[in-house]
């Protein structure tokens, strides 16, 4: 260990050294369990509102939304968008991309009970990675090296009653631009764990998001696939729906913010749930995403939030389109994820050409506008 003697002395994103346990975790058949103290802020035990209830998204939560949409698409033909005949040029070649499993677990925080799933003294993030390979997986080598990097990280927050692998097609593509993608199951609110979903809990996700950065970058010190993969320095976050409004408020709420987050994307979230100071000074530039027509979430919810955040700041608008089928289905997603790939490219790759090829990408008549300011 003595070559990763300065890595066991990084600081998170309050100054406080991480201890060296977490450091210490091993990955044993593509996952990683990790027990350490979370980084979120002293001030992140966020509150519920005035009236003591939970105001979020998603009430009846997200699970069989996508099948309703779908149907509801088939039966319209007439709302389809036009396929796009945009074609842009990518920064780079795009990577191949492949993904592992790992879990992390925060020793210093508890999961709460779903109904007959008692509660528990930790709580366990299983983690899907997507990640540029350096070769296109196969069934012998499912998990190549990671392509010569390091890269930006981006952790994504899933929505209510949802699970990370409803949007593998967009994080997949994010990856495929060049970028290290942790997309963790709450243990509060993951679809994939048994009970129903736990909606007070989705006021510990911005916390477990800081807890996951740490994580990664942890991993990254660390021998195995990852090592060095990850540049600590460019951070981004993104998240749908009620994972959307714990993005955000992982990089724009005073509750909860974590300086390591250097931009976000947020996908038809909103600025409410969490009762500290929304979009202060000096937070980082963010792109919201939206379709006119979404029936869970108003799209005047990102209007509201692009209107409150700082500069530079963008309004993607999805002309027409649902709640959920956008991120995930064409003709929407791979222009959405072109555009975030642009967004992040300018902002955590600090690219110059990105601006042009955002502009570009995010503007397609009948599909996208953009608006920045």
């Amino acid at each position: 260990m003595a070559g990763q003697s300065t890595h066991m002395r990084r600081r998170d994103a309050r100054g406080c050294v991480l201890p060296a346990t977490l450091l210490a975790a091993a990955i044993v058949t593509a996952s990683c369990t990790a027990h350490s103290r979370s980084t979120a802020p002293p001030s992140a035990t966020p509150t519920t509102t005035a009236s003591g209830r939970v105001r979020l998204i998603a009430k009846g939560g997200l699970l069989g939304l996508l099948d309703r949409e779908r149907r509801s698409s088939r039966r319209q033909p007439s709302t389809q968008p036009p396929a796009s005949t945009t074609t842009t040029t990518p920064a780079t070649v795009p990577f191949p991309v492949a993904h592992t499993s790992m879990t992390f677990v925060d020793t210093n925080r508890s999961s709460p009970a779903r109904g007959d799933t008692p509660a528990q003294a930790e709580r366990t993030l299983t983690t899907t990675i997507y990640y540029p390979a350096a070769a296109t997986p196969t069934a012998a080598t499912p998990t190549p090296p990671v392509a010569a990097g390091p890269f930006p990280l981006i952790v994504f927050a899933h929505g209510y009653d949802a699970q990370a692998s409803m949007y593998a097609h967009l994080l997949e593509d994010l990856a495929r631009g060049g970028y290290i993608v942790a997309a963790p199951e709450f243990p509060g609110t993951s679809s994939a764990h048994p009970g129903p979903a736990n909606r007070p809990d989705t006021l510990q996700q911005p916390a477990d998001l800081s807890f996951l950065i740490t994580s990664m970058l942890a991993v990254s010190t660390q021998a195995g696939l990852l090592h060095d993969s990850i540049d600590p320095h460019e951070i981004g976050d993104s998240g749908h729906s009620d994972g959307g409004v714990t993005a955000a408020a992982a990089a724009y709420n005073t509750c909860c913010i974590d300086t390591r987050i250097k931009a976000a994307t947020i996908l038809t979230g909103g600025a409410f749930g969490f009762e500290g100071q929304w979009f202060p000074p000096g937070t980082p530039p963010v792109m919201f995403v939206h379709a006119t027509a979404d029936e869970i979430n108003p799209y005047q919810a990102s209007v509201s939030m692009f209107e409150q955040a700082q500069s530079p700041k963008y309004l993607l608008t999805i002309e027409g389109g649902s709640h959920l089928e956008v991120f995930v289905d064409p003709p929407w997603e791979p222009p959405i994820a072109q555009s975030m790939v642009a967004f992040y490219d300018l902002y955590l790759k600090h690219d110059p050409n990105a601006h042009t090829r955002l502009h570009t990408v995010a503007n397609q008549a009948g599909l996208l506008s953009l608006q920045e300011e």
